[in-house]
């Protein structure tokens, strides 16, 4: 049997292999270098990163000091404004008020101001303002204690005067009460004297009017001829003659004197025609106003008289029962009756 000849001989890939071993080695050294330099790029960023946090954290503590020495600043400023008004207080209302008003407006501007620094805006010029604006403040409130010292030393003038007034005024009323009390004195005396007068001058009224007696009434027919009949009945009788006779008035002058006779009909009303010589007359006693049908007049020589007056209304009267009052100055005098069936 025969061998073939080269079957037992190895196989030499040197060549082969050794080629693919230097293709490995150059891309690891690759991969390593792109590594390298990526990591020295990321340390490069850190290390900048780093330098850059660094700086921006110094400038914020640098920015928050400054914050908090402005805050210490303005409340340092506005706590001793708030100190310097405060003990301006006590003198008087009015002021007191003014210097809340001034307080409220610090107040204000404080908080204006603490929004300028929490912004890191430029705040220095509205310290400025309230700086100036204390002094000011100040300044009015001088002003104005000045302006209550020149009051104070006028009210106390003015109450000097207004004391010595009310002294004065305090005779003046003592002597008045005084003078009141004399007069009321001599009022109620006057008024008592008024009234005794009038008393007095009511009664010599009274004394004065002519009383009256035998009042009587007759009922007459009156003829065509003018003749008069004496008539009872209602449905004939056309006129009534009421008669009486004064008494005798030694108070009251002689001369002519007027009676007023007042007719009430059976329904109580008085009879009154104003055409025929019907009027009002007054009741002195009873302070009101009658109603009288007629009158009659007299020349009374202060003694007894005959006095007549007649009443003629131009119609029928009505049956039942008449009464007549005579009055004279006001005052009834005398009264009578009739019937008429």
């Amino acid at each position: 049997m025969n061998t073939p000849t080269n079957f037992n001989q190895p196989t030499t890939p040197s060549n082969f292999g050794g080629s693919n071993d230097n293709n490995g080695q150059k891309r690891l050294t690759t991969i390593m270098g792109v590594a390298i330099a990526i990591l020295l790029g990321l340390c490069v960023f850190l290390l900048v990163s780093k330098y850059k946090t660094g700086q921006a954290l110094t400038l914020t503590q640098t920015e928050l000091t400054e914050q908090k020495s402005a805050f210490a600043d303005l409340d340092s400023k506005y706590n001793e404004a708030v100190t310097q008004l405060e003990q301006q207080k006590g003198i008087n209302a009015e002021l007191d008020n003014k210097i809340n008003e001034q307080l409220q407006q610090l107040e204000a501007q404080k908080n204006e101001i603490t929004g300028l620094i929490r912004d890191k805006k430029d705040y220095r010029a509205g310290m400025a303002r309230l700086e100036k604006q204390k002094n000011e403040y100040l300044a009015q409130i001088d002003e104005l204690k000045k302006q209550v010292g020149i009051l104070t030393e006028t009210n106390q003038q003015q109450g000097q005067q207004i004391s010595s007034l009310s002294t004065t005024l305090n005779e003046t009323k003592t002597k008045l009460d005084e003078e009141s009390t004399a007069k009321a004195a001599l009022v109620s005396e006057k008024s008592t004297l008024e009234a005794e007068k009038t008393q007095l001058a009511k009664k010599v009224d009274i004394a004065s009017a002519i009383r009256v007696k035998n009042v009587t009434t007759k009922s007459v027919q009156v003829k065509s001829n003018g003749k008069e009949k004496t008539k009872s009945r209602a449905g004939k009788v056309d006129k009534l003659n009421i008669c009486f006779t004064t008494e005798p008035n030694e108070v009251v002058p002689a001369g002519e004197e007027t009676f007023y006779l007042r007719i009430i009909d059976p329904t109580g009303a008085p009879l009154a025609i104003e055409s025929l010589g019907s009027g009002v007359a007054t009741d002195k006693r009873n302070e009101s106003d009658v109603r009288y049908t007629t009158t009659a007049t007299c020349n009374y020589q202060n003694g007894e008289t005959n006095v007549c007056g007649s009443w003629q209304p131009g119609q029928n009267f009505a049956k039942g029962k008449y009464k007549v009052e005579v009055y004279n100055k006001g005052y009834l005098v005398g009264s009578g009756a009739f019937n008429l069936k």
